[in-house]
């Protein structure tokens, strides 16, 4: 699907001019969005090294671990598909915060829930706010159905198992045992203090993905509003969140283009600022997860191979 996409996008843009306008973007403006990316990351690093901490992590949750680890995961999925970089974080993060490490993966649960449900928030009200961008908003309420289905199908499976003759079954208190170790890494969302710097870290790297996404646009020479801007960065944060290709290739270029023209902007104009925002936005974390990689000792093999993410 990705691919398609990406050929659809492609398709209906003149990539010699687009390559001309990514060539002439603002270098003063992209110098501060790194920064703002690097920023970024750290931000994410003290909020999982909170996750951690409550979580029952026994070692090295000082910062540089937490962040080095948390860019090895970003890089993996760059490189592959369904977000699986995940697994490969918690696989490594088990082993290097002596905690369990479904456990670990809770921590990551954690940060998905918190940012998707704040940027799909985003998306509904600016879609209400910013008329003319009916794509944002079928794809907010999208994933609204998809989040009340998906809670849903939950509490009736969990009814189900606690509650009827099928939690006696062997699958059943299997499940049940894998939701629970995964609970685990959850606890930072259950004390008032733990949910306070939460939400707030959540609030701060919302702060820092708008501000990447306005000065990324100004670079390449379009006047967004504020609210075009958390219009337009909200929607590339939900193409993020399909498990697609590796760093999902094509649904971020489609969605982030039809957001753009819907609001005026040319198609070479959108492309070029989609295509500078993934390269900013990616590239310091590709860069300090390969730095990681090496450093801690990694194999490749910790990283790509099924039956390891398995191993989760």
């Amino acid at each position: 699907m990705g691919l398609g996409l990406l050929v659809v996008t492609l398709a209906q843009v003149d990539i010699v001019r687009t390559a001309g306008l990514i060539a002439v973007a603002s270098p003063s403006l992209l110098g501060l969005a790194l920064a703002v990316v690097l920023v970024d990351l750290v931000l994410r690093a003290v909020r999982w090294q909170v996750l951690l901490r409550s979580a029952g992590a026994e070692r090295g949750t000082g910062l540089r671990l937490p962040l080095a680890y948390m860019t090895v995961g970003y890089l993996a999925n760059q490189l592959l598909p369904a977000r699986l970089g995940d697994l490969a974080r918690a696989y490594l993060a088990g082993q290097a915060f002596a905690m369990p490490r479904l456990a670990a993966l809770g921590t990551i649960v954690v940060e998905r829930l918190a940012d998707g449900s704040t940027m799909l928030a985003l998306a509904l009200a600016s879609t209400v706010l910013v008329s003319g961008i009916a794509v944002v908003g079928y794809l907010a309420v999208l994933g609204v159905v998809l989040a009340v289905a998906a809670l849903v199908a939950f509490g009736f499976g969990w009814w189900l198992v606690r509650r009827t003759r099928l939690g006696l079954l062997g699958p059943a208190r299997a499940l049940t045992d894998l939701v629970a170790r995964v609970a685990v890494g959850m606890g930072g969302m259950l004390t008032i203090g733990g949910a306070a710097r939460v939400v707030a870290l959540t609030a701060a790297v919302t702060m820092t993905a708008a501000l990447l996404g306005w000065l990324v646009v100004a670079a390449a020479g379009i006047a967004l509003t504020p609210l075009q801007t958390v219009l337009f960065v909200s929607a590339i944060a939900m193409s993020l969140a399909i498990p697609a290709a590796p760093a999902s290739i094509g649904t971020y270029e489609f969605v982030g283009v039809l957001v753009l023209t819907s609001m005026g902007v040319a198609a070479e104009e959108a492309l070029a600022a989609v295509l500078l925002l993934r390269m900013i936005s990616s590239l310091p974390a590709a860069l300090l997860g390969i730095g990681s990689v090496w450093a801690l000792h990694l194999r490749t093999s910790q990283l790509i191979q099924p039956d390891r993410l398995a191993a989760v």
